[in-house]
């Protein structure tokens, strides 16, 4: 299984907290787990050259970390995407990375179910699960990344056979047992995915299970919180 975690704090992030919870399933699923950090990677952004269509077809332009990504990619049957949500979407460093994907695709397309879709030689349909995080208290947070994520799985001929969402993140460290019962779920989630490409509705419920009781008043401690790092943050400078 390839994970690629858009966060730009990789493993410092709480992105990262829910892809090892289910990287952990599928460990234990017998499933070989590679993670990668678009962020640290050597990546330039799509020049939208066309290139790789006429000049050289399935080649970019570019030579950088992006060749051995495509090449893991292209190689993985299941696949795990995650991102946090900065400003309503993906991380850039996540977009930039698909972006680049352009040279997977053949110069035809295909017009289906109201859609333009690039064809791509691939036989077999990979399985794709997303996992994102956001500081927002409210799931509404993540209606805008869901629906790119859709469309981007299903623009690269895959299957998304899950989606995990986790609101005020901030509460796996102030409030870490109200989420025990999410995390446990999505492990359990990873062995499944790891087993047979699926994930059960029963898993997808509990792993989505909401526990930000007043989204209001969670915002409002967000912000005392944030206060008090700037002014900690403060005396730590005047203290320097």
């Amino acid at each position: 299984m390839l994970v690629i975690n858009g966060s730009h704090r990789a493993e410092q992030g709480f992105t990262e907290r829910v892809v090892q919870a289910f990287v952990q399933g599928a460990e234990a699923g017998k499933a070989g787990c590679e993670v990668l950090y678009p962020a640290r990677q050597k990546i330039a952004p799509c020049a939208s050259c066309g290139k790789c269509l006429f000049e050289t077809p399935g080649a970019c332009r570019y030579h950088d970390d992006m060749d051995a990504i495509i090449a893991k990619m292209e190689a993985a049957e299941l696949l795990l995407l995650a991102s946090p949500v900065y400003f309503d979407s993906m991380s850039s460093a996540l977009q930039k990375m698909i972006e680049r994907l352009r040279p997977t695709f053949g110069p035809y397309f295909a017009f289906r179910e109201g859609r333009t879709y690039h064809l791509k030689s691939r036989e077999q349909q990979q399985k794709a699960v997303v996992i994102s995080t956001a500081g927002n208290p409210e799931r509404e947070t993540f209606v805008s990344i869901s629906r790119v994520f859709n469309r981007v799985v299903k623009s690269m001929g895959a299957q998304l056979v899950g989606e995990f969402y986790f609101p005020a993140s901030h509460f796996m460290v102030s409030h870490p047992e109200l989420l025990a019962g999410q995390l446990e779920a999505v492990t359990m989630a990873g062995k499944e995915f790891a087993a047979d490409g699926s994930i059960s509705r029963e898993l997808l419920a509990q792993g989505n299970k909401e526990y930000v009781a007043d989204p209001e008043r969670a915002v409002q401690g967000i912000s005392r919180m944030i206060l008090e790092m700037r002014e900690r943050y403060r005396l730590e400078q005047e203290d320097n």
